[in-house]
């Protein structure tokens, strides 16, 4: 005996309320089988498992456990293990549906739901109140409260034990336990049982609750069509001392309704004892029934060694009259599964009506040509679950048959079937189209293809023989001209907004459209409408537009909406005007390679302009431009000063921004291990106060704050070069991002002017002795930031040695999250330092 139960037995009898008597319900506790199932019931409710939680333990109205076997089965427990000490008897409950234990957590504020190794023991005390020991001196109580459940030392609810439906009649469904395809199992060979090692299809029967028909699935009908269906023959079997219907054997045949009919003779009805699952088989009527519909019931009829599967008439108490009824079983059958499972289909109408051949748009509505891949128009979307199918549009979502229906094989028709209750027979297509893909007969671009690429406009003729046609400008107006794309205007697509455009959203599948407004490549003007053109403009009412596929995927109609109604991009033959038109037209958009900002490695580079080159003053540090051999004091700028140290940072928008950085000492306060960054700084300089200088300057924090001043992008600019952009310049209002060039200085201006030259440079060699790329690790924000040591691995560990974090360095400034206090970073290749985070 374990120590929980002899603890539970001495603390029972010392609470001196227990009794060994039984429930005071409709069954005795002599009665509770083990392997049969009970009801727990209190009032008008009972004991159940929630339908949403299943470890959830609750207590559910008789009504409200519906007309389904499962939800039934999750109200009822065998009560078994019973175990008596000391004249206390207690039993475990074990739940049909789930073969869970009834077991709460072993503590005195448990709630009701499953804990397995709990408190799993319990006892019927007083007759009725279900009690389990919980701590050191008192048992808990199952207590009901307007509909809740819960545990507590004393007002438990009165329970009985109540046997559930003894004859409870299964439809086609609940025979294959949420299938329709199901196997009869009988418990001994019989003479004449047709039904044996067959995959059953049960379907129900209209206008006749409780009733449904069999057939053998894969052999559903002759070759001429007609439907074979089980049922009783109108052969016998001799067997002594037969009466009536005893002795008729089964066939598999079609239904007949004038010689000798036969309707009634193939309609089968379930019952099954729900407290064990015993079933019992019906038959409607017989050939020479005495009326339409004399049930009987299958059962078996011993001659000498043999036993005949048969069917005898019951009697008023439902007792056969003769033979014996025989242990009938159900075990799931194999459903129709189709093989290329969840994905996208062209679906076609296989009845012999009207739309036969034609293929499904909606539920209602079907197209005489075959669907494009490309497009949603005609594609269906199939999502299998659990062996079941929803079926659903991609451009309407409308559904066919219920959702998570059973599909049937129509015979002799390759990929055809009926789904759920549905008598049309529809034979699928699978297509290679990938459901992923979001943005199906739509163009869309990725974000790194719109910042390495520009587009131009190919307007495709309607007229044979003449096929490429560019849009080039003409004082700003968009024209086409037949050519090649050397003179074509070259386009910036910036991302308007995105709209769901269909999509079997019922089922989770939805298909989207994004617009793009167009953008000159090295401005901001983007396209607007005039009354005959489009045109390149500084207006606000920028339009947007989409580009819908053709079916082909080769063409697209450049759409957008004015007053609610949708214009198409063309030309206009008699001008060349590139104009909106109501009429169809396609385009087609061809990529180019235009970045709008510069990518490269971190290396040394010169960035000359107008013949001379970025520089550091290391006296005053005001960016300068100046040239090899022109003065500092007591010296020469030479080739080292004009080296500076072009470093990767963060990526932002889609740019790559970099740290500029100079290090060369060459006299004043310039010294060889300390590095100076390039940032718009406000400052002035004597006699020129309304301009805003760009300085180099120091910082420990400089490449680690918020909003650094220090990063730049580099701009590609129309004449060649780059303009230099600072993002925190770009972030503010009437900010000065661009560096300018004025009087020899570098100054912050609103709008770019001095396009620069990137140049490679070798290492200053003044800096032999310094490493830029030197491994440094600080900490700032809850960060831990490692600079020059990209591809390595990055350890963080706390000071007992745990690892917290592990990553690979992905640039040269790469930041990790660390909580405060003291962390050590490992660093691959290098060694361990040790920082505060604050």
């Amino acid at each position: 005996m374990n120590k929980k139960f002899t603890l539970l037995a001495a603390a029972l009898m010392t609470v001196g309320t227990f009794t060994a008597a039984s429930a005071a319900g409709d069954v005795p506790s002599k009665d509770w089988t083990a392997g049969n199932y009970y009801y727990l019931k209190t009032g008008d409710s009972c004991l159940a498992l929630d339908g949403v939680k299943a470890d959830s333990v609750i207590v559910k109205e008789f009504a409200a456990l519906g007309i389904t076997k499962a939800s039934k089965d999750s109200a009822l427990w065998q009560i078994s293990d019973k175990e008596t000490t000391v004249g206390v008897t207690t039993y475990k409950f074990t739940n049909k549906a789930t073969q869970q234990v009834l077991s709460f957590a072993a503590k005195a504020d448990a709630n009701t739901h499953l804990e397995p190794g709990g408190v799993d023991r319990w006892v019927f005390a007083n007759g009725s109140t279900i009690k389990g020991f919980y701590n050191g001196d008192q048992p808990l109580e199952l207590v009901v409260t307007a509909g809740k459940l819960s545990l507590a030392a004393t007002g438990g609810a009165p329970f009985t034990v109540e046997a559930p439906d003894s004859a409870f009649p299964l439809n086609a469904q609940q025979l294959g336990n949420g299938f329709s395809v199901f196997q009869l199992k009988f418990g001994d060979t019989y003479e004449g049982n047709i039904f044996a090692g067959k995959d059953l299809l049960a379907k129900d029967i209209q206008d006749k609750a409780g009733y449904v028909t069999l057939q053998a699935k894969g052999d559903e009908s002759y070759a001429n069509g007609v439907a074979k269906y089980f049922g009783v023959d109108t052969l016998k079997s001799t067997i002594s001392g037969a009466k009536d219907v005893f002795g008729y054997k089964f066939a598999l045949d079609s239904t007949r309704t004038s010689v000798k009919p036969n309707t009634a003779c193939q309609q089968f009805k379930f019952t099954i004892d729900l407290k064990n699952d015993s079933l019992a088989m019906f038959v409607a009527g017989t050939p020479f029934g005495s009326t339409a519909d004399d049930t009987v019931r299958v059962v078996y009829a011993s001659v000498e060694a043999t036993k005949v599967l048969t069917v005898s008439k019951v009697g008023a108490d439902g007792t056969v009259k003769q033979g014996t009824a025989p242990k009938i079983t159900l075990s799931k059958g194999t459903p129709t599964t189709i093989p290329t499972g969840t994905g996208v289909y062209f679906l076609k109408r296989a009845n012999k009506d009207a739309n036969e051949g034609k293929y499904y748009v909606t539920s209602s509505t079907y197209m005489d040509e075959t669907p494009s891949v490309n497009l949603a128009k005609g594609q269906w979307y199939i999502k299998e679950t659990n062996g079941k199918y929803s079926i659903a549009d991609r451009s309407e979502s409308t559904t066919l048959a219920s959702l998570n229906s059973e599909a049937f094989a129509v015979q002799g028709m390759a990929n055809t079937y009926t789904f759920g209750s549905s008598t049309d027979s529809i034979t699928i297509e699978f297509q290679p189209v990938n459901p992923k893909d979001k943005y199906l007969g739509s163009l869309y671009f990725t974000e790194d293809e719109l910042n390495a690429n520009g587009y131009v406009l190919n307007l495709v003729s309607g007229t044979t023989g003449v096929s490429d046609i560019y849009a080039y400008t003409t004082d700003s107006i968009l024209k086409g001209k037949a050519g090649d794309a050397k003179d074509a205007a070259i386009f910036k697509l910036i991302p308007s907004d995105t709209v769901l455009a269909g999509g079997a959203t019922t089922l989770g599948d939805e298909l989207f459209v994004i617009s793009y407004k167009l953008k000159g490549l090295f401005n901001s003007d983007t396209i607007t409408a005039q009354s005959d053109s489009l045109k390149f403009s500084k207006s606000k009412s920028a339009l947007s537009f989409t580009f819908i596929s053709d079916a082909n995927a080769e063409k697209y109609a450049m759409l957008t909406s004015i007053g609610g109604k949708d214009n198409y991009v063309g030309m206009n033959v008699n001008t060349s005007c590139v104009q909106l038109s109501d009429k169809a037209a396609y385009v087609n958009l061809e990529a180019v390679d235009a970045p709008e900002y510069a990518l490269f490695a971190s290396a040394h580079k010169r960035l000359a302009y107008n013949n001379n080159a970025l520089v550091m003053n290391p006296l005053n540090f005001f960016a300068e431009m100046k040239d090899e051999g022109n003065l500092i004091t007591k010296a020469n700028y030479e080739a080292d000063n004009f080296s500076l140290w072009v470093e990767q940072d963060t990526v932002i928008a889609g740019k790559q921004l970099y740290f500029i950085s100079s290090g060369v000492a060459n006299g004043g306060k310039a010294e060889a291990d300390i590095r100076y960054y390039l940032a718009a700084k406000d400052t002035t300089r004597a006699g020129i106060d309304a301009t805003t200088y760009a300085m180099f300057i120091s910082h420990d924090s400089i490449k680690t704050m918020k909003n650094s001043p220090a990063l730049f992008a580099f701009k590609t600019a129309e004449e060649g070069g780059y303009y230099l952009e600072n993002q925190k310049e770009l972030n503010k209002t009437n900010g000065k991002p661009y560096v300018g060039v004025v009087n020899g200085f570098a100054v912050m201006q609103a709008t770019p002017s001095a396009a620069f030259e990137v140049q490679t440079a070798s290492a200053p060699t003044a800096n032999e002795e310094m490493n830029v790329s030197e491994i440094k690790v600080i900490s700032n924000d809850g960060q831990v930031i490692v600079t020059n040591a990209s591809g390595r691995k990055i350890t963080l560990s706390n000071i007992l040695g745990q690892t917290i974090g592990v990553r690979r360095a992905s640039s040269e400034y790469f930041s990790m999250p660390a909580t405060s206090g003291i962390v050590l970073v490992t660093i691959e290749g290098d060694t361990t330092y040790k920082v505060i985070v604050k």
